[in-house]
């Protein structure tokens, strides 16, 4: 039956909208960092990026699939993978400019605290609930804060807060070992420049779902893959374009005749997003019970715990990466030829037996459990790492006090 599902879901990501974040590699970029900066293991990482994947999973997938395909969504009710509520508000975690409400700078700054605090709760929270047992509560504390991450990451992606020149502001852009450079996360500059309506600049981001002939949608604006190339969903046809004429601003500006201007601009935006998620942990561990509740899952060792669950986790991660490419969103629909390696691999369910590929870290650990598993059994698996959502309300609890149910931003804390 989930066999079924994920071939349904597969084919709902084919023509889903476009309300991605950062395609699936750069997520995933940006969470690799953020376990090697805290010390998580591989097992806690991959559980993170399945909570990372969530918004993107239950979000515009779910909600094509809702739309268009009446009968697979009752299997996927069948199955606990459809939720309504879960649909509603995974929406509001993406930074997208939903029926343009966001338009100042401290409702963005509501959206950041606001999600903050909550993210902060619920892992304090977890804790305290006697009636978890230990796996369950450790799996909530990885996915939630993954999903947190996603929506932190998602603001560099979805806006134009690296088109901004910072040199010429009080908060500099920050020089990296590498030789790039990064803007300043929201809460670095935040804390210098104080209140966020008095900012020389008003943050914009893509307007969500797109409006033919409106500038700053949610097509013009992302960062969300290295070529800045997309489907113009508000155009008839919905033809791939180069949005580089959108990204001609900031410190680095993209040049649409310009491969390595535009990687270079993108990179910026992945950059900020990695230094604004681990920053996001930290300040997340400034609240005692929530960094209690990371501590205690950041080091699981799930390979001896459960030969299930690392069974599941295997499959999950398989299950993401193929949707992912299938949807033409792990780095594109048209990505380089050193990332289309890996979609390829994935898709026909094979590694290079020579063991020469040039994939290496986590990327190489997913494909290679695929081609243990096969991707048809990898498809069988049910598991606890998706029908936790629902389950737990995970998604809606973190969008609450940012969206309501009618589909609408809520800029209050009650």
């Amino acid at each position: 039956m989930f066999r079924k599902i994920l071939a349904i879901v597969s084919l709902a990501a084919l023509l889903s909208s476009p309300a991605f974040g950062f395609d699936t590699l750069w997520h995933a970029d940006a969470n690799q960092k953020v376990a090697d900066a805290f010390g998580f293991n591989s097992y806690a990482r991959d559980i993170m990026q399945l909570g990372n994947f969530a918004p993107d999973f239950f979000g515009p997938v779910a909600e094509y699939a809702a739309g268009h395909l009446p009968k697979p969504l009752e299997i996927m009710n069948q199955e606990g993978l459809n939720n309504l509520q879960v649909r509603q508000f995974a929406i509001f975690l993406h930074f997208d400019n939903l029926n343009s409400e966001l338009d100042s700078n401290s409702k963005f700054d509501h959206i950041f605290n606001q999600l903050l605090h909550t993210t902060q709760s619920l892992l304090a929270n977890y804790n305290k609930q006697h009636d978890l047992d230990e796996r369950t509560r450790k799996i909530l504390v990885l996915v939630t804060l993954g999903a947190s991450l996603h929506v932190v990451q998602d603001f560099y992606s979805h806006s134009d807060w690296i088109h901004n020149d910072f040199d010429k502001t009080a908060v500099k852009m920050v020089r990296l070992p590498s030789g790039d450079y990064r803007a300043p996360t929201w809460f670095e500059f935040r804390d210098k420049a104080h209140d966020p309506d008095k900012w020389p600049f008003q943050v914009k981001t893509g307007i969500y779902p797109p409006v033919p002939g409106v500038l700053n949608t949610h097509t013009h604006m992302n960062h969300d893959n290295s070529r800045l190339i997309y489907k113009e969903y508000e155009e008839p046809g919905q033809p791939l374009q180069s949005q580089a004429p959108y990204h001609s601003l900031g410190p680095v500006p993209a040049s649409e005749q310009n491969a390595g201007a535009i990687l270079k601009h993108q990179q910026l935006a992945v950059n900020s997003a990695i230094a604004a998620s681990i920053e996001w942990v930290k300040k997340v561990e400034e609240n005692g019970g929530a960094k209690s509740a990371i501590d205690s899952a950041k080091n699981w060792d799930l390979g001896k715990d459960s030969s299930k669950l690392t069974k599941e986790l295997e499959a999950g991660m398989a299950v993401e990466m193929a949707l992912s490419c299938a949807a033409g969103r792990w780095d594109g629909e048209n990505p380089p030829l050193d990332k289309d390696a890996a979609c390829r691999s994935v898709l026909a369910s094979r590694i290079d037996p020579t063991g020469k590929g040039s994939l290496s870290g986590w990327k190489a650990k997913v494909v290679a459990a695929i081609a243990g598993l096969g991707l048809p059994v990898a498809l069988n698996y049910t598991g606890r790492f998706w029908s936790i959502y629902g389950q737990y309300s995970i998604l809606d609890q973190l969008a609450s006090g940012i969206g309501s149910n009618a589909g609408h931003y809520t800029f209050s804390n009650k």
